[in-house]
């Protein structure tokens, strides 16, 4: 029992969404199509080519690089957030998070005082999040929207360049609140790194956003990276976080039984006629079951196509399940700082709600 009771106490996110998704299952007939496994599939296949990237010693060798092009905290802070948000427009919000918050937790274990970390994780986050709205197929809920609302490609980037610009001016004003302290000068040489390796895991990370970008069908792509990587090193599938790809499973289990609920389609279809009311309820909903779910929940009982875009975009900041993209850099920071969660859900906490405040300030006068 105690084991039992240890293991449920250790990730509370973990525990909280099972016992979600199993009280979820007495209000609704549990349906294996709720589970989104092309998300699930390409996260694993992305984590484990992480892990074998870290122990290859890339990430070290980025970081010193980044430190070395950067003179104080400040600098090192905004070079890595602006390097997510434009990064994540391309390489989706997930991607940016696992590929750009290892270097960035590498950079806070190697600059002795290095102040503000916490800030520039969430910084990191946010940017990845805000980024990926610019292209339909930067986030999920974009690439949903603009395919069931049939957008035209003006239509869309229209949008998407307003909330582009705001978002770039946020983050700017945001490094002003990070203090110039120095970066001392790093003495030791830029570790070798083995080229040959290097090649071959670059040529498999290719083989997987080749499945994430729909290029060719995920299930085939997906299990061929993981097994070449696998072969590379096995030991590497230790390194993987089950605990978050179960998480994402009992959260998609609970949306779907929940959305079958008929009070809650009645109340959706009855509250969401008017811009201002799907503004503020998609904001809401995804800060309770995140902005993909609540995309894919609200676009039938809606026509406000324009306030649903700018609601669940926005709707990623805030909580930490606001975004799925939130649990995943909040589990790679625990990885770095074990004994720092729940300051830094308080730190992301804070930080967020300030910027979606300041987002809903002036978009709610956009509609």
């Amino acid at each position: 029992m105690k084991r039992i009771f240890s293991f449920f106490m250790h990730d509370l996110l973990f525990s909280i969404s099972f016992l979600i998704a199993l009280i979820s299952c007495f209000f609704g007939t549990f349906s294996i199509e709720s589970i989104d496994f092309k998300v699930i599939v390409c996260l694993f296949g992305l984590m484990l080519l992480v892990a074998n990237i870290e122990k290859l010693g890339v990430l070290t060798y980025l970081a010193e690089k980044l430190i070395d092009l950067s003179t104080t905290t400040r600098a090192l802070i905004r070079n890595i957030t602006l390097l997510a948000f434009f990064s994540s427009m391309l390489l989706t919000n997930d991607v940016a998070i696992l590929s750009l918050m290892p270097i960035y937790l590498t950079i806070t274990k190697k600059v002795s005082d290095m102040g503000h970390k916490m800030t520039g994780a969430v910084l990191l986050i946010i940017a990845a999040n805000l980024g990926s709205s610019f292209f339909p197929f930067g986030n999920p809920q974009n690439l949903f929207l603009f395919s069931y609302y049939s957008l035209t490609v003006g239509t869309f980037f229209s949008w998407a360049s307003l909330l582009l610009l705001v978002s770039f001016s946020f983050l700017f004003l945001s490094f002003f609140w990070i203090k110039k302290t120095p970066i001392p000068n790093q003495e030791e040489p830029l570790p070798s790194i083995d080229q040959r390796k290097t090649s071959y895991l670059s040529l498999i990370g290719l083989v997987i956003l080749v499945g994430v970008f729909d290029l060719f069908p995920y299930y085939i792509v997906i299990p061929i990276a993981v097994l070449l990587l696998s072969m590379y090193d096995f030991s590497s599938l230790k390194q993987v976080d089950y605990r978050l790809l179960a998480t994402f499973i009992f959260f998609f289990i609970a949306v779907g039984n929940f959305s079958q609920l008929e009070t809650i389609s009645l109340l959706i279809k009855k509250q969401f006629t008017t811009s201002s009311a799907t503004f503020f309820g998609s904001i809401a909903a995804s800060q309770l079951i995140s902005n993909v779910p609540a995309a894919i929940l609200l676009a039938p009982f809606t026509t406000q196509t324009q306030a649903l875009f700018f609601g669940v975009n926005i709707g990623g900041l805030g909580t930490i399940i606001a975004s799925l993209a939130n649990l995943i850099g909040f589990k790679i920071y625990k990885q770095y700082y074990p004994n720092q969660g729940k300051r830094f859900l308080l730190t992301f906490s804070l930080i967020n709600l300030i910027f979606l405040l300041g987002f809903i300030v002036v978009f709610y006068f956009t509609l």
